[in-house]
């Protein structure tokens, strides 16, 4: 059976349940889902200094799911940190949030806007937009005013503005889709659906396919990231990077 990892990069699970369930509720029924987050680290990546953080214990654990067979891996986080650190290290193919999304968003409509928390966030997804090559389609980033905390704190609240702003995006920015940094629930994407006149799309949902398309053409053809330039494998030197103890193998799942 075809097996994928998908990894929230924070210290605790507060998350990882209501992950399980939303990929539950979309996944392919040949896909047996696993979800983990790390041991230890900040409860959030809305700094540079958070992603840096994380970055050596995340690859820890997908060196943990190569290991035992996984056949794709998806970092949890639209910042996408340590994405390309990954398809370096790694065969099995690993999947970016942002990098996905957008991808998939630009075949939706010619334009798109992006809903964030915060203003912090918009200079990292904007190099993400640049990086990704869809500048040209980007028409407006739409804050929300609120932190990764508030929003776990108030989901109405944050459901009511992320309505708002994704409307406001297609009437006075020119997006034709909208693009939410943060995966939600079931019960937000029925008002999206009701209540906004173009399409948003969820950045979670959109990362797990794009997933199940990616393993299972490393399943069945060998398709993976090319080792040739860019993610080229750094020399086996015996540093341990992406080495797991084995309270980390513990954890995966």
């Amino acid at each position: 059976m075809t097996k994928i990892l998908y990894i929230n990069p924070v210290g605790h699970d507060r998350w990882d349940e209501a992950t399980r369930e939303w990929i539950e509720s979309v996944r392919s029924g040949e896909v047996e889902v696993q979800v983990c987050s790390l041991e230890s680290g900040p409860s959030n990546l809305e700094y540079y200094v958070y992603e840096h953080e994380v970055l050596t214990p995340m690859l820890r654990r997908l060196r943990i799911a190569e290991a035992e067979g996984y056949h794709a891996a998806v970092i949890g986080c639209f910042y996408d940190g340590g994405l390309r650190e990954a398809r370096e290290s790694f065969r099995m193919p690993v999947i970016g949030m942002a990098e996905s999304t957008l991808a998939y968003a630009s075949t939706l409509g010619h334009k798109f806007s992006i809903i964030v928390g915060r203003r912090k966030w918009i200079r990292k997804m904007e190099e993400n937009v640049i990086l990704y090559g869809h500048s040209p389609k980007l028409a407006s980033m739409r804050i929300v005013g609120m932190s990764i905390e508030q929003m776990e704190e108030d989901q109405s609240l944050f459901f009511d503005r992320c309505i708002e702003e994704a409307q406001l995006a297609i009437d006075n920015d020119g997006a034709e889709v909208v693009v939410l940094s943060e995966y939600t629930s079931a019960k937000f994407w029925a008002r999206a659906k009701a209540e906004v006149t173009g399409p948003v799309s969820d950045s979670g949902v959109i990362a797990w396919k794009a997933a199940e398309m990616a393993a299972s053409l490393y399943d069945t053809v060998g398709y993976s990231h090319s080792k040739v330039g860019g993610y080229e494998a750094p020399p086996d030197d015996g540093r341990d990077i992406g080495h797991g103890s084995e309270t980390d193998k513990q954890r995966v799942g």
